[in-house]
């Protein structure tokens, strides 16, 4: 008798083994009871290196010193097994290829792997200039993406499966899941469906961190069909982590099983990345601020004063500082269980 039809008669027997999920494929939950081996990331998002940038929101004008001093940090973390650039990392305009050199340049310092995501910010060049996506790709292939494919995938640890998955739409700031993106993904979660947990990183959001994200003026920072991509999450028990960045803002909220977390970016206040790491005891996740306080602190500045602090509390923009910080404990720290 084959493995498979050995499992299903012991299901139809009522043994508690084996079941099946939504899609009607054969569902083992005691593949996932394989305990995980420990091992750390670190999630960088939103550098926006533009070499000779004035500053706005962003602090552009230090964006490189920025990503310097957040890869120095990140390089005195004990234990780190790899980074995943999330996206946004170079400024597009007239310093883009200057941009993309240097963040080509320190990235060979980096002395554990690295995985690069696009953002809204690679895809959207000015008309008629380069880089753009395709350039992109050619320039990060071999760290996640490659030319032709966007979105990519690894297995970080024993059972466990890492899912890059991009949502970038040509020339806009929001984020839509293309349907062949999404046949993409769903294949590569029914492939893994024996493993412990699957995680996904993607720029745009899938979930909102405020009831603003679903108005029109604060719907760039959303997939805009998220519900359609959260469907199909929903479907595959062993999803439980999706990471985030392009809102420059830290926000963790647990949906069902599945834990969604926007984190906060270089180039903006706070100037942070969020370290995770994943072993027995759960999902740790962290943000990390940078240390060059006189950076953070011009970073703040510009963050209040400019028009985004009064879209996001008209009354008292300094509010906007609290909600890109993380308004709740959780929203820095946080264990999530497995």
């Amino acid at each position: 008798m084959e493995r498979r039809e050995f499992l299903k008669r012991i299901a139809a027997a009522g043994i508690g083994f084996a079941g099946t999920c939504a899609s009607g494929e054969l569902f083992l939950p005691f593949a996932h009871a394989v305990e995980i081996r420990s091992f750390s990331f670190a999630h960088i998002a939103d550098l926006h290196l533009d070499v000779r940038g004035e500053s706005t929101w962003q602090y552009r004008e230090k964006s490189v010193a920025l990503f310097i001093e957040a890869l120095r940090q990140v390089g005195r973390l004990p234990k780190l097994n790899f980074i995943v650039f999330g996206g946004d990392q170079i400024q597009p305009g007239p310093n883009a290829r200057e941009s993309l050199t240097v963040f080509q340049t320190w990235l060979e310092q980096i002395s554990v792997p690295s995985y690069i995501l696009l953002g809204n910010a690679e895809v959207s060049p000015p008309p008629g200039s380069k880089p753009g996506r395709d350039d992109y790709l050619r320039a990060w292939s071999g760290r996640g993406p490659r030319p032709g494919r966007s979105s990519w995938a690894f297995d970080p640890a024993p059972g466990v499966r890492f899912i890059g998955f991009d949502a970038t739409v040509d020339g806009r700031p929001y984020g839509e899941a293309a349907p062949a993106g999404l046949r993409w993904l769903e294949r590569e979660l029914a492939a893994n469906r024996d493993k412990r947990l699957i995680i996904i990183a993607l720029h745009h959001l899938l979930l909102p961190t405020t009831p603003q994200d679903l108005t029109p003026g604060w719907a760039l920072w959303m997939v805009k069909n998220h519900a359609a991509v959260r469907g199909l999450l929903d479907r595959f028990p062993n999803v439980r982590l999706v990471i985030s960045g392009h809102h420059h803002a830290s926000h963790v909220e647990t949906v069902g099983r599945i834990t969604y977390v926007a984190d906060p970016a270089i180039v903006t206040y706070p100037c942070a990345f969020r370290v995770f790491t994943i072993g027995r005891e759960g999902i740790h996740l962290q943000n990390i601020g940078l240390d060059d306080k006189t950076l953070v602190s011009r970073a703040r500045e510009l963050l209040i004063a400019d028009p985004f602090a009064g879209m996001y509390d008209a009354e008292n923009p300094q509010n906007v500082l609290s909600y890109t910080v993380g308004l709740r404990e959780q929203d820095r720290e946080a264990v999530i269980p497995l």
